[in-house]
This record gives C-alpha cells, sequence and structure tokens, in this order.
C-alpha cells in the first residue's frame, strides 16, 4: 500500500491537471466536461491530494477555519445526456435516481 501511496504522491507532484486533462464546459448544463470517464476520476483525486497538500501550508494552519472548509465535495462522475461527455458531481447515484423519480411524480404524473 505504501508504495501506490508514494506513486501517487509522485505522479499528482509531476503534473498539472490542466496540462493532462482536457476541460471544456457543456453548453448545455454549464458544467466543466471531461472526455473520459477516467479523465473524470483522476480530477476527483488530483482535487483530494490538492487539498490535503493546502491543508498542510503554514498560511492554512496559522488562522482558524471551519473544520473541513473548502473541501471538495465531488466523489461521483456521471455520464451527460446533452454533451455525451463526464461531469462530477456530490449528489451520490442513488440519491440522484431516486429525486429524479420523485420529480417525474409531482409533474408528470
Amino acid at each position: 500500500m505504501g508504495d501506490n501511496k508514494n506513486f501517487l504522491e509522485s505522479l499528482f507532484r509531476s503534473l498539472q491537471a490542466n496540462d493532462v486533462i482536457e476541460r471544456r464546459k457543456c453548453r448545455a448544463t454549464g458544467k466543466v466536461r471531461f472526455n473520459t470517464k477516467s479523465e473524470a476520476r483522476l480530477f476527483i483525486q488530483w482535487m483530494k491530494w490538492k487539498y490535503k497538500k493546502w491543508l498542510k501550508t503554514p498560511e492554512r494552519r496559522k488562522r482558524s477555519h471551519t473544520k473541513g472548509g473548502g473541501k471538495p465535495e465531488q466523489r461521483y462522475e456521471y455520464t451527460c445526456e446533452h454533451c455525451g461527455g463526464y461531469h462530477v458531481t456530490k449528489e451520490s447515484p442513488h440519491r440522484y435516481h431516486k429525486m429524479k423519480e420523485k420529480y417525474q411524480k409531482k409533474y408528470f404524473g
């Protein structure tokens, strides 16, 4: 497990997300569009890694912030039906489908 962690650490240190991942905007939703599911997952992991590194900075430690403030909440990726790409979200797929069904019942019968 330690070797895997060191590998990811060196990988994230060596790359800039903008260089590796081509991001564009979806015209229908206005969200960031990723070409593949793996790009979206890599971006989620990269954001978490960046946040952990930010927490360790001296400026962050000097100030008293609320616990977890600024923490990236995006954990899931999904296929966009409008652009055919992938987006990241904090909403779990189960909760999304549950809310969608509730919406459909309320407004469409």
